[in-house]
């Protein structure tokens, strides 16, 4: 049995945000980011290419050899270093999900050279990343996650150009807007007739963005899943930033075999507001009370970003979790208990290893206090264990390496600028970066 098998290179397909397709969202991490090129270099692209033909592009073709022979291939190096530090990796939870689509089935049917017949493997599962049309501008995002954080990015930067993975892309203004043609893909008919011509096959789907809510023609796309009566063999999972639930997308979950929320949610209240720069924390709380009191074929979670901002008041927010949220669905005892949560390691100035090691102790003993609080307070033995998790892989994976020396200054400076333009101040909502900031500017 392999320990690097994967069933994503087989049956999946994604597109960056810019429309770049790429083997996974996991190998972002990677200096090509996962994308999937042509022999001339150049990326294929979900707004104008054949898909197809990428699926047997030679980085396919190479990572399948990899997986089948237990090699750990460049782009699966967040799924190698979660798992070495007692992290969940999306190779482990996908295997599983994908139990029916084995090792085994995956030698027969690739051949010697890492390629697949097509035909004979359909996709089933799509990762889709509609632009960056956004109205939040977080601070571990950017330009290439958010068009609303175009103006900040020019008076951080002083520039109107950024880097993607198909070169600079140069934020235009039309009108009283500001834009950038490469994230605007999504618009192109010949990528959804794609979609649709597949339609048959497809049993999962996530949407992400940018704010998938405030993609219109995703909306058709559902529309038609349900007029071709294969809704009800689908799941469509979100990633959402929690902002706004239309009603006409609701009407619509109802009719899909099931729907999966992950609500974008890294904190309550201030720390919250700080880190998804301008959203409201009431206007979450209503949303989310919203979500919860869906039918039962919509599952939903809290899907928390950790970053050197938030990691501290992560505790905080699980204790709330637990004591006074009084949701039914939303992260319950039966699924995805007290919330979900991954890492941000991009960028690595926001990384929690860039913290000063004193600091990290600190949080460590918050964390350690955490699970004291849950067994003194009597939780059931699977919360018990999963605070135990928690703990153990958020202290290993920040103590793991330190950042602190390379990038701190830069955490520091890159903190002070966006507090500034924002008017906003990191020490008021997280006091305990005081000293360490004192004692850096001194």
């Amino acid at each position: 049995m392999s320990n690097t098998f994967c069933p994503i290179p087989w049956i999946f397909q994604a597109a960056r945000s810019n429309g770049d397709v790429r083997v996974c969202c996991q190998a972002n991490v990677t200096p090509n980011k996962g994308v999937i090129r042509k022999s001339d270099g150049t990326a294929y692209n979900a707004g104008k290419d054949n898909l197809t033909e990428s699926r047997n592009a030679d980085l396919m073709k190479s990572m399948r050899k990899n997986m089948l022979n237990g090699i750990w291939s460049q782009e699966c190096g967040r799924c190698q270093t979660e798992e070495e530090n007692g992290l969940q990796s999306r190779r482990q939870y996908e295997s599983l999900r994908w139990n029916q689509f084995d090792i085994a089935k995956a030698q027969d049917l690739t051949d010697i050279n890492g390629a697949i017949d097509t035909n004979k493997i359909p996709l089933q599962y799509y990762d889709l990343r509609f632009g960056n049309f956004c109205n939040l501008k977080c601070r571990m995002c950017g330009p290439t996650d958010s068009d609303s954080w175009y103006t900040d990015w020019i008076q951080l930067t002083g520039s109107n150009t950024f880097s993607d993975t198909s070169g600079d892309v140069v934020i235009e203004e039309k009108g009283n807007r500001l834009f950038a043609k490469d994230y605007e893909w999504v618009n192109n008919e010949i990528f959804w007739k794609q979609l649709e011509s597949n339609i048959e096959n497809i049993r999962h789907i996530y949407f992400a963005g940018g704010e998938p809510m405030l993609i219109e023609r995703h909306y058709d796309f559902l529309e038609k899943c349900i007029q071709s009566n294969v809704a009800k063999d689908i799941v469509i999972e979100y990633n959402t930033n929690m902002t706004t639930i239309p009603t006409r997308v609701v009407n619509l979950w109802n009719k899909f075999k099931s729907v999966n929320i992950g609500a974008s949610v890294d904190g309550m209240e201030q720390v919250l507001e700080y880190q998804r720069h301008p959203v409201k924390w009431s206007k979450i709380l209503k949303n989310l009370n919203t979500i919860d009191q869906l039918p039962p074929n919509i599952n939903a979670w809290i899907a928390f970003t950790v970053t050197a901002y938030n990691v501290n008041h992560m505790v905080d927010f699980m204790k709330w979790k637990l004591q006074y949220s009084n949701f039914n669905k939303i992260s319950s005892s039966k699924h995805k208990p007290i919330i979900s949560y991954h890492v941000a390691h991009h960028p690595k100035h926001l990384n929690i290893r860039v913290l000063p090691n004193e600091m990290k102790l600190e949080v460590a003993q918050n964390f350690k206090d955490f699970v004291d609080w849950i067994q003194e307070n009597n939780f059931d033995q699977h919360i018990v264990k999963q605070a135990k998790n928690i703990e153990s892989s958020i202290c290993k994976y920040m103590n793991s390496d330190s950042y602190h020396n390379e990038f701190w200054k830069k955490f520091v400076d890159y903190t002070n600028s966006l507090d500034r333009i924002r008017n906003e101040s990191l020490l008021e909502v997280e006091p305990l970066f005081t000293r360490y900031f004192d004692t850096d500017n001194k």
